[in-house]
């Protein structure tokens, strides 16, 4: 069995994850003030819940990730490493054992969906506009989650993938050796 690398440019997925955020933000927003009118009141309270979703979310986003790959990947929390790259500005989850690509797809979209696509959904529901930006920046802030998604998505279930240690990527165990491979 091979290992192969599969890399991703951070500086082109944040770029992505700007155009993003515009983009869902537009269209949240519109969705929004189609249900729930247009009001526009920004306190120093707002602006402090703000922060503090936001910072809550970053952090539950990673710890999500964990759980994805404790829980579906059946790894010990150990094997799992966090933390925060000054040079790419980004939290991180480090599943440093190959588990099944199956549980990794599991694993990446975990912490969109809870994070990000729920709270959008609620920020609906109950008409908070503090909740809706939230749940946009961090559904955006996971726009790597999703391109890796994408990328594994011509591999079986079965095969293996880990986490690459010091770079945005990952290793996908195949039955042939190929040369390194740049994504996105």
């Amino acid at each position: 069995m091979q290992k192969r690398e599969v890399l991703f440019d951070m500086r082109k997925l944040q770029r992505q994850a700007t155009y993003l955020t515009i983009g869902l933000m537009f269209v949240a927003s519109f969705i929004y003030l189609i249900i729930h009118g247009f009001e526009i009141s920004i306190s120093l309270s707002a602006l402090a819940i703000f922060f503090l979703l936001t910072i809550i979310g970053i952090i539950s986003h990673e710890l999500l990730h964990g759980i994805g790959f404790i829980i579906f990947g059946k790894v010990k929390s150990s094997q799992i490493k966090y933390g925060f790259s000054w040079k790419d500005g980004a939290a991180y989850a480090h599943c440093m054992v190959p588990i099944k690509v199956s549980a990794y797809r599991v694993a990446l979209l975990l912490p969109v969906f809870l994070t990000g696509l729920l709270p959008l959904l609620i920020s609906y529901i109950i008409g908070n506009g503090v909740l809706l930006t939230v749940s946009v920046i961090l559904t955006a802030g996971g726009i790597g989650d999703w391109l890796i998604f994408r990328s594994l998505m011509k591999y079986e279930a079965s095969q293996f993938v880990k986490d690459h240690p010091t770079k945005v990527g990952y290793f996908i165990y195949t039955d042939s050796a190929k040369e390194s491979e740049k994504t996105t």
